[in-house]
């Protein structure tokens, strides 16, 4: 589980996956030096609850990861998150886009058709 640390008293609790999506989403926003909303869901603690803070680029942002490791990013989260930035309700904590795979006798056996 990583942590999102923003200016001196705002923690947010998210997985490393989706933490380093986020990181790279935020970073596009903050290098055009937009603000913006920044929601989630804290359905780790059970409650039900959500968080919002308001991003801008004068506040100080730490990304702490709990693997060590740079995953391989999917590029259509990361547009996804920065698009969601663009709505009213902010960059929003969304659920990864999943390709559509089709199985089949042959991609069991390990051939992609």
């Amino acid at each position: 589980m990583g942590l999102l640390r923003y200016g001196s008293r705002q923690v947010i609790h998210v997985d490393d996956w989706t933490l380093a999506h986020l990181q790279v989403a935020i970073g596009v926003k903050l290098h055009l030096k937009e603000s913006f909303h920044l929601s989630w869901t804290n359905d780790h603690e059970g409650d039900g609850g959500r968080g919002a803070v308001w991003i801008s680029p004068g506040v100080a942002l730490v990304y702490t990861f709990s693997d060590g490791q740079w995953p391989f990013l999917n590029s259509k989260w990361v547009e996804a998150l920065v698009q969601s930035a663009n709505t009213p309700e902010g960059m929003t904590v969304l659920l990864e886009p999943r390709p559509l795979v089709v199985h089949s006798t042959s991609q069991r056996q390990g051939i992609w058709i």
